[in-house]
């Protein structure tokens, strides 16, 4: 039994200009894969290119020859197939698809390829540091696999990459920190039909589960928040402003130091500072609101204590980094300013008797984490930190802190 072949319109994968893919359909023991052809075709020209005779009168002389070009692709697509079918014995996709590959766009097979590409496009986005997650991704893998094709990225090779990665002492979180970007790179060449997800794909719970782990809960409890929020520092050292950056991110709905220094005096609205996060700026999420944040007289103290005298619009409200600055240069100093405030945080909270190791990111647990013991809603908390979902929210929440597991001992007791 041989499969069957059809060119189609994929409308799984409608784009929002309304063309749709035109995929190569096969069929073989009623499973269907779909292949790329490399065209977006509305319904209309799609019937057009199935069927010459349909052709409007209308047609102009350059719409005729795309019609033919697209007709020619469609076709080669199909016979190109169709000649490795006649050449295989018993038929399977992952053989197919070997063959297909093998011949067809070998370049876009390549991973590491597709890394540079995307690191590349991040750079020009400044998106710096997400650059160097994925740079940091892709050294790894070229350490375990020198060469690394879609093909190759199976369940066992990825079980194979995991107990390679624990034999050098990583940790499982590290592996899986690592593979993210792996994982964002294959769902992307999914999207553009370079592979198929159906044959290709091995993240899932039958296949393959990139290592999770449940973060370490950073939130202080009220007491120690209102030990920091009542330290006074020495006024104009590096003590003072740790607590002041602490205490901003921490009554700015946990507001973290990038977004804090790209923040300029425009996105002050009245009593109000309204902003998008930088993490969301480069995402296709249609629904992306900004954040509003009161500007209370904490806020506005901490502001006038740090802020640039010269508060034109398009100025940044705190001079952590200079206007006109390079993607590396901003990314680098605002890397130095939370590495400065996060070092006198760690005095301060052995000053005040804080048992923790504290950092900014404290300032952001304790934001969220607080509101929920106070009894604010979960959406009212997940739109105040700027998550896409509350799944996310659900990731600073999902654990009690020990006092309530405490109290719930007491309750057991309580006949």
């Amino acid at each position: 039994m041989k499969p069957t072949l059809a060119i189609v319109l994929d409308k799984r994968s409608t784009k929002k200009s309304g063309r749709i893919p035109v995929r190569l359909r096969l069929t073989y023991h009623r499973k269907q894969m779909y292949y790329p052809v490399n065209i977006d075709l509305t319904p209309e020209e799609f019937k057009w290119v199935q069927n010459p005779e349909s052709w409007p009168k209308s047609a102009t002389p350059v719409l005729k020859r795309q019609l033919k070009d697209w007709k020619l692709t469609c076709d080669a697509s199909r016979v190109k197939a169709q000649e490795i079918i006649d050449t295989m014995g018993d038929f399977s996709f992952r053989e197919f698809e070997r063959i297909l590959y093998k011949n067809f766009r070998p370049k876009e097979q390549d991973v590491y390829q597709w890394y540079a590409k995307i690191i590349e496009k991040q750079r020009q986005e400044g998106r710096v540091g997400t650059a160097a997650s994925y740079n940091t991704s892709m050294v790894s893998l070229a350490a375990f696999s020198l060469k690394l094709h879609f093909r190759d990225i199976t369940p066992e090779f990825l079980r194979e990459y995991e107990k390679w990665m624990l034999s050098k002492g990583k940790a499982k979180t590290t592996v899986g920190i690592y593979l993210r970007p792996l994982r964002a790179i294959m769902n992307q060449a999914i999207d553009e039909g370079v592979i198929s997800r159906e044959t290709y794909y091995p993240f899932s719970k039958r296949k393959y589960q990139i290592p999770a782990s449940r973060n370490v809960k950073k939130a202080l409890s009220k007491e120690e928040i209102q030990k920091i929020y009542q330290y006074r520092g020495i006024p104009g050292t590096w003590f003072q402003k740790a607590r002041d950056f602490f205490i901003f991110s921490y009554l700015a709905s946990g507001m973290n130091m990038k977004d804090i220094a790209l923040l300029k005096f425009k996105n002050i609205d009245g009593e109000f500072i309204r902003f998008m996060r930088a993490k969301t700026l480069h995402t296709n999420r249609s629904d992306a609101r900004p954040i509003t944040v009161h500007i209370s007289d904490e806020i506005n103290q901490i502001i006038i204590r740090w802020g640039n005298s010269n508060t034109d619009l398009d100025n940044f409200i705190f001079p952590i980094i200079e206007s006109g600055a390079t993607p590396e240069r901003e990314a680098a100093l605002i890397k130095q300013f939370t590495k400065n405030v996060n070092h006198y945080l760690k005095y301060i909270a052995a000053e005040l008797g804080i048992a923790r190791s504290l950092s900014t990111y404290y300032a952001r647990h304790s934001f969220a984490t607080i509101l929920k013991r106070g009894g604010a809603s979960v959406d009212l908390i997940s739109e105040s930190l700027g998550h896409s979902s509350i799944k996310t929210t659900a990731s600073y929440l999902d654990s009690f802190d020990d006092d309530t597991k405490r109290d719930m001992q007491a309750l057991l007791l309580q006949f």
